[in-house]
């Protein structure tokens, strides 16, 4: 969560104004058209690999790019999303929610132009291998950082959160620069992605309940409008095996991970059954590599059993792997934010989707 002040958090729970602009650089960083303000549109993004965040919004007629010097073209604009709340003052609070390339824009017969962006993650699959690739840097972060800036120089990189390990000797992609970085993540128990200012990041897969960032209440002063509350089977497993490909062709290892607790309803041979997950990583791991990534893959399957989906207050300061407190029709629990679609006009709710946590291993 992006930090925020008390005086914006009061406001979310009284009337006010949501304020959103956009502002539009190239990918060197100059201005090309600032201040623009959209009124419709939004941002989703999620908790995956590469491109976690996509944005579409629409302007008025003169905004659509006729030649590639135009503001908003897709050959050279870069867009910077931030939204927020107006005070009374005209000051904003604004929190970034984006940054990515202008892919298409098209002129509607309605005069609108439609404009659909992509995060920088986009740039980085884009450029592939153009002969096959051998990974050389000593450590793993390293090696994710210079394919990264091989492919957008002008990159900047945020805090990660993984514990750095070796890079795996000898290890060869052919072309595609995403499953590279892909399978370097990993093997570090993680993912990579931009975050809503640009910035690249490792993170750890995040299946374990943190601090509330935002407690999204039914009833009178509460955040949610909505919601819908579903406890499945689908996709839940309680045992996983990794198996990672050995760089000399030798047999693989296997490394297994079972619920095991008795307090789990999910424990493996207990009353939920047994199911098993099989997860083939062309990474060659080191055995604790694999099985930290047992355990955390195990950790992501028992979280699915429980999952909420609720129109909210926009916070803007939210962000995908928040922790957040959910209550609706007398049920109440404590869930992830999986993913987040952040409304860019004054009257669309917020969208989240989130699931259970854990406890731990």
């Amino acid at each position: 969560m992006w930090p925020s002040t008390l005086t914006y958090q009061a406001a979310l729970r009284v009337p006010h104004r949501r304020s959103v602009r956009v502002d539009v650089y190239d990918i060197d960083g100059e201005p090309r058209a600032l201040g623009i303000r959209p009124t419709d549109g939004s941002v989703t993004a999620s908790l995956t690999n590469r491109v976690t965040r996509n944005a579409t919004f629409s302007l008025p007629r003169e905004y659509y790019p006729i030649t590639a010097d135009d503001a908003l073209s897709p050959e050279y604009a870069v867009v910077h999303i931030s939204a927020g709340i107006r005070y009374g003052t005209d000051q904003e609070e604004l929190f970034p929610l984006f940054v990515g390339r202008v892919w298409d824009a098209s002129l509607q017969a309605d005069g609108q132009v439609s404009f659909s962006c992509e995060d920088l993650a986009a740039d980085v699959v884009a450029y592939r291998f153009e002969q096959p690739r051998t990974t050389t840097a000593g450590m793993t972060l390293a090696e994710i950082r210079r394919l990264i800036l091989e492919a957008v120089p002008q990159a900047t990189f945020g805090t990660d959160d993984v514990v750095d390990q070796p890079t795996p000797l000898s290890l060869t992609w052919d072309e595609d620069r995403g499953q590279a970085l892909d399978d370097l993540a990993q093997s570090l128990g993680g993912r990579w992605y931009a975050l809503g200012d640009g910035r690249f990041v490792v993170r750890a897969f995040n299946y374990e309940t943190g601090p509330v960032a935002q407690a999204f209440l039914d009833g009178p002063g509460g955040l949610l409008l909505g919601a819908s509350v579903a406890r499945s089977r689908t996709g839940v497993s309680n045992s996983v095996v990794v198996v990672s490909e050995r760089a000399d062709g030798t047999t693989p290892i296997r490394v297994p991970a079972r619920d095991t607790a008795t307090s789990s309803a999910t424990r493996f041979g207990g009353k939920f059954g047994r199911v098993s997950e099989i997860i083939k990583v062309q990474t060659p791991l080191s055995f604790p590599q694999a099985q930290t990534l047992a355990v955390t893959q195990l950790r992501a399957a028992s979280a699915l059993t429980q999952q909420w989906s609720a129109d909210v207050v926009p916070d803007y300061a939210l962000e995908p792997g928040d922790t957040v407190d959910l209550a609706f029709m007398g049920l109440r629990d404590t869930q992830i934010v999986d993913s987040i679609d952040y409304p860019l006009d004054t009257q669309n709710p917020m969208r989240i989707a989130t699931r259970a946590g854990t406890t731990g291993a």
